[in-house]
């Protein structure tokens, strides 16, 4: 009979022991933020910067492309000042001056090899911003990593912050100058 008596015995502790736990046992399933009484807090104000007034250029398109603006059919676009200084120059031309800001994005590049695309942000990259090309058959542009302004001067660089071509504006959607190779090359848009 010992053996019959701890047979119930010890699975009736059990059942008793754990249903003692149950009274502190939290269901997983139900919204811990619930029982909260009191509100989150405001978040602060994000800063703002001053908002600007400009003309689109005419449109520029790949090399060739006879597209023309008609006068009086300019677009007028607000641009974001987020207060961020950056150095500017008045280009060689005499024209408004260039900042980073004037080469984000696409361009078509042109050497005497090929013809391909450019892309520029302002990520910071090895010695300067990221860039990347696409569709560039010469390894000299395939090796374009970044870039970097230093007044009416664009360096094109390679991963390991190298010079890969150094340009000159000749105006806000034109730079040329040349590869480390000594070929030739235009970008533009």
């Amino acid at each position: 009979m010992t053996v019959r008596f701890r047979a119930i015995l010890i699975p009736g502790l059990a059942a008793l022991a754990l249903g003692a736990c149950e009274t502190s046992y939290s269901n997983p399933f139900s919204n811990p933020f619930a029982s909260r009484s009191s509100a989150p807090r405001p978040l602060p104000a994000a800063p703002t910067g001053s908002v600007g007034q400009s003309t689109l250029p005419p449109p520029g398109g790949v090399a060739g492309d006879r597209r023309t603006s008609q006068p009086g059919n300019e677009t007028q676009v607000a641009a974001v000042d987020a207060g961020t200084p950056e150095t500017m120059t008045a280009p060689a031309d005499g024209g408004a001056s260039i900042g980073r800001t004037d080469l984000l994005g696409g361009w078509t590049v042109a050497s005497a090899s090929d013809t391909c695309q450019l892309f520029m942000s302002l990520t910071t990259w090895s010695g300067g911003y990221r860039a990347t090309t696409r569709g560039c058959g010469s390894e000299t542009l395939q090796g374009v990593s970044a870039w970097n302004l230093n007044g009416q001067q664009v360096s094109l660089l390679n991963d390991s912050g190298g010079t890969v071509a150094s340009l000159t504006a000749a105006s806000k959607t034109q730079f040329n100058g040349q590869t480390t190779a000594g070929e030739a090359v235009s970008v533009s848009r």
